[in-house]
């Protein structure tokens, strides 16, 4: 009878416990926080927000958005707890992973995009010609950076940081459009809708197309990220958000007018810039939303990452692809 009581007495205490994890669980999950930037890279984010598929895919849960000038900024976030998952540019990924971050790449959402733009009073027939000229980029260590320190490499030149001859200049690409004006910098390399919008303004143009730059347009222009111990705890609810990027990528293909009023009102909505939908067309062409991830193509950007001195022994992104 006794043995029998101690028995009830520990299944009653299993259940209990089971129950606690699950309210505790629970209480873990009650929001997602989700991280992003207006650019059009990032379009499955835009409209996963603008027709509510995250909010339908997390039911009770509440989504939390958060939006970001750059990777870095973005990455810290990440790192700090303050978002769970989003949409960034691969490098800042790698490097943060290179660093130990608790960061894997669960997906992706974008390829192509970025380009070399310059100063309409400037001439521009080769890398070469960027020899003692001012290019920026979004920030230190950010795909458009890389792609800029690989572009130069291949015709034998570097930043100054890197002991070239090319200064280099980390810019929001909002901040950029003054810039070329005030002709305080020369060039830049970025993402669209941004060179699309110097063209159209007159105060820059594309002289390195997207499918022309490093790797021929097929390196990611934005990947899905998560900490990795939220993937850890909540395998469903990462699986919910892939589900979401997913149906927005669908969307932009199948309604790509619909698709592009809603892009120019959400970045308006962030940026207080009212982009011309011909602006935002003209970009579409050198963007590719695609979810499929090229893992070959990311190692060999971040054996880039090594030898420019961004990480220090190892670039093996084993571990990182989940």
């Amino acid at each position: 009878m006794k043995k029998r009581a101690a028995v009830m007495i520990l299944l009653v205490v299993s259940l209990l416990l089971a129950a606690c994890s699950d309210a505790a669980s629970e209480a873990e999950t009650s929001e997602i926080n989700i991280g992003y930037f207006p650019n059009l890279s990032h379009g499955p984010a835009m409209i996963g927000v603008e027709n509510g598929y995250f909010e339908d895919s997390f039911n009770e849960i509440n989504v939390n958005l958060q939006h970001f000038p750059n990777g870095s900024v973005f990455m810290d976030a990440l790192s700090t707890g303050q978002i769970d998952v989003g949409y960034v540019g691969p490098g800042p990924v790698i490097n943060r992973y290179l660093q130990g971050g608790n960061v894997v790449m669960i997906g992706n959402a974008s390829r192509g995009e970025n380009v070399l733009v310059v100063r309409n009073d400037l001439d521009y027939t080769n890398a070469k010609d960027l020899d003692g000229k001012i290019v920026a980029t979004p920030s230190t260590g950010c795909t458009h950076d890389l792609l800029l320190r690989k572009m130069l490499q291949e015709e034998g030149m570097a930043v100054e940081e890197n002991g070239g001859t090319v200064k280099r200049l980390a810019q929001a690409p909002a901040s950029m459009m003054g810039l070329f004006e005030q002709k305080q910098i020369d060039a830049a390399l970025v993402s669209e809708p941004w060179a699309s919008l110097m063209e159209a303004q007159g105060i820059a143009r594309v002289v390195v197309d997207a499918d022309e730059v490093p790797w021929d347009g097929d390196l990611a222009a934005s990947v899905l990220v998560a900490r990795k111990d939220f993937l850890e705890e909540n395998p469903d609810i990462v699986a919910d958000f892939l589900e979401a990027n997913e149906k927005s990528i669908s969307y932009i293909a199948e309604n790509q007018a619909k698709a592009v009023e809603k892009m120019v009102d959400h970045i308006e909505e962030i940026t207080d810039q009212r982009l011309e939908k011909t602006v935002i067309n003209s970009a579409l062409d050198r963007v590719v939303y695609d979810s499929t991830v090229n893992p070959s193509i990311l190692q060999e950007f971040s054996d880039l990452l090594l030898e420019l001195g961004f990480a220090e022994d190892d670039s093996s992104l084993e571990g990182l692809f989940q």
